[in-house]
């Protein structure tokens, strides 16, 4: 069966998610600063971790390589498995029916980890009580402390699952079987047997740019991935490498995955200065950032009417922080304990990064700050041109934040509805051809590859979703490396 060529070095700039990077290119591609490596040995060390962090902050790649360094330096005392939740069952079952499914999945890839290492086999099974007398008769007979590292355990359309995934993270977690999971900012449905605060420690990991070293990373993503963009910056006579770093980074709020999208846009440009940061910025802001609101909506279940008013908000924020001239925005807990989501979805989409959980404001209260992206900022910004005064304005971000108030006039005039009641996603319906390639899905699918999978009676997001891999290779021109183009565009379309 013949396969179109599908080589991961040629999509080096397309590599948006850290899970979807062949492993042997992981450190190709891949540069962590030092407080991430930090972050690396906490992970690494024994007992459960729940990693914390919006869309594109870096939870994949931080558990990913955490997951290589084990199997470099720790061999003969740890098994690492590094298991992806993004298993659609996963995402539509809740009590006894999640609980078989993830143990199913669990075991599964244990038995894989095993085989691979050449060290024996595991029992498939779907009880948790089996499953932990089995995790620990390997770890005592192997001699090694199992490290389990669960990617994308919560979602933030479906939460009722969520409580199920964290009794079973509790059970399996001993001392021989170290638990690690990433989750997003926002989840607050442990269930009853779960106490956040002592049965894992949570670690945050937003780049914050008010760290000496925030530029770094972005820096070394630059020379990794996109080399002639470091050289144009090199030759540029307005900026240096660190500038570089620092103002993208900081318009993209510290997210790796924008920034790459960023880097993305700007590859053809024969030179890089203000000028042409300026046009990324904009482009961000009208073909990425708002469209981003629109392609995450489907995936949010009850909270898709939260979408249009999310919008709203964002663009009140954007304004009156251009019109102060400030790049944080101070939000009264009164208007966070009552509109929580809407700032939990304007902080998955990039829009908002949380700085501070409690800060006091001038004129009365605490509330929490959050860094706005630059991008949108520049687009509500008189002129709508990045300067060098303006860039450094931003760099040092000595202005007061901008402070909303429950009292305030134009967010009393937004209409936000009440959640409805928990429902399968949206996107689960969508036809396959929203996954053609565009701004939304940079690495979509080509016209010739969804006219097959519709052809072979594959035409939603969810049938695609439910075949299993024999059904997609036996299309006719669909080969192994398709197939990995189709699930990895099929994930972000229902997770990312």
């Amino acid at each position: 069966m013949a396969d179109d060529h599908l080589d991961a070095a040629d999509d080096s700039g397309l590599l948006l998610a850290a899970e979807e990077c062949p492993r042997d290119d992981f450190q190709k591609y891949h540069s962590f600063a030092k407080y991430e490596r930090a972050i690396i040995q906490r992970i690494i060390a024994h007992g459960p971790v729940l990693l914390r962090g919006g869309r594109g902050s870096g939870k994949s790649a931080l558990l990913i390589e955490s997951f290589l360094q084990m199997k470099r330096e720790h061999a003969s005392t740890v098994l690492p498995v590094y298991i992806s939740l993004r298993h659609l069952p996963l995402l539509r079952s809740e009590g006894a029916e999640y609980e078989a499914h993830f143990c199913r999945i669990l075991s599964a890839e244990i038995n894989k980890e095993l085989s691979r290492n050449q060290l024996g086999t595991f029992p498939i099974t779907k009880d948790v009580g089996a499953l932990l007398q089995a995790l620990e008769e390997n770890a005592r007979l192997l001699a090694r402390r199992i490290v389990l590292l669960f990617d994308d355990a919560a979602h933030i359309g479906r939460e009722r699952p969520l409580e199920d995934f964290f009794d079973i993270f509790r059970t399996i977690s001993t001392s021989r079987i170290s638990c690690k999971a990433s989750i997003y900012p926002g989840v607050t449905k442990f269930g009853v047997r779960f106490d956040v605060f002592n049965d894992a420690t949570v670690i945050d990991i937003s780049r914050d740019e008010r760290k000496d070293d925030f530029h770094e990373i972005f820096v070394e993503v630059t020379k990794k991935r996109f080399p002639q963009i470091a050289k144009k910056v090199a030759a540029s006579r307005s900026l240096d490498e660190v500038s570089f770093g620092k103002i993208m980074g900081r318009a993209v709020t510290g997210n790796l995955r924008s920034f790459v999208f960023a880097c993305n846009l700007m590859q053809e440009n024969a030179a890089i200065g203000y000028p042409e940061l300026t046009k990324c910025l904009l482009e961000l802001s009208g073909n990425y950032f708002w469209p981003l609101l629109d392609e995450v909506a489907p995936k949010l279940g009850s909270y898709e009417v939260l979408v249009p008013p999310s919008q709203e908000v964002a663009h009140l924020i954007f304004t009156a922080c251009a019109r102060k001239g400030a790049t944080y925005a101070l939000v009264h807990r009164d208007i966070m304990q009552k509109q929580s989501k809407i700032f939990e979805i304007l902080e998955y989409a990039g829009f908002f990064s949380k700085r501070e959980a409690s800060r006091a404001m001038k004129s009365g209260g605490r509330g929490v700050v959050y860094s706005v992206n630059l991008c949108n900022l520049l687009e509500m910004t008189s002129g709508r041109r990045l300067t060098s005064d303006l860039a450094s304005q931003w760099i040092r971000a000595t202005e007061e934040p901008y402070e909303l108030r429950y009292t305030n006039s134009a967010l009393a005039k937004i209409d936000i509805p009440a959640p409805g009641a928990e429902r399968d996603l949206a996107i689960l319906n969508k036809p396959i051809s929203i996954l053609k390639k565009s701004p939304a899905y940079p690495y979509g699918l080509t016209d010739d590859k969804l006219e097959r999978l519709e052809n072979a009676g594959l035409a939603t997001i969810k049938a695609v979703a439910e075949a299993d891999d024999n059904a997609i290779l036996a299309i006719n021109m669909v080969g192994k490396a398709s197939l990995k183009r189709i699930r990895d565009v099929v994930h972000q379309a229902i997770w990312m």
